[in-house]
């Protein structure tokens, strides 16, 4: 699936939410009124983490968010993980997900 087509299916899923979509560095940020809160990156969704949320995603043995443009060498940004396949599914789940995220400190 295309950024696009993903981008496309997510704001619907989460449709009735105050979201907006920007283009990021070759992907999509998403927003939730004005808090960053997700990542679309090569086919992929990716939410924002914390100490709180964080377990989850690795519990379910989701990635981080591995940027192709790494300016100082490899490096991981442990922030952002990818979303799991059965709740991006469900409108419901991703949308308690997707609160979860937009809660976390920037």
């Amino acid at each position: 699936m295309s950024d696009e087509e993903l981008r496309d299916r997510v704001l619907n899923l989460l449709g009735g939410l105050p979201v907006r979509s920007r283009r990021l560095f070759g992907g999509y940020g998403l927003y939730l009124q004005d808090k960053f809160f997700a990542v679309i990156s090569e086919g992929k969704l990716y939410f924002r983490t914390d100490e709180s949320s964080r377990p989850e995603y690795t519990r379910r043995g989701m990635p981080p968010l591995q940027p192709r443009h790494r300016p100082r060498g490899p490096r991981t940004v442990d922030r952002n993980f990818e979303v799991p396949t059965d709740v991006l599914e469900d409108a419901d789940s991703l949308r308690a997900w997707a609160f979860r995220a937009a809660r976390t400190e920037n």
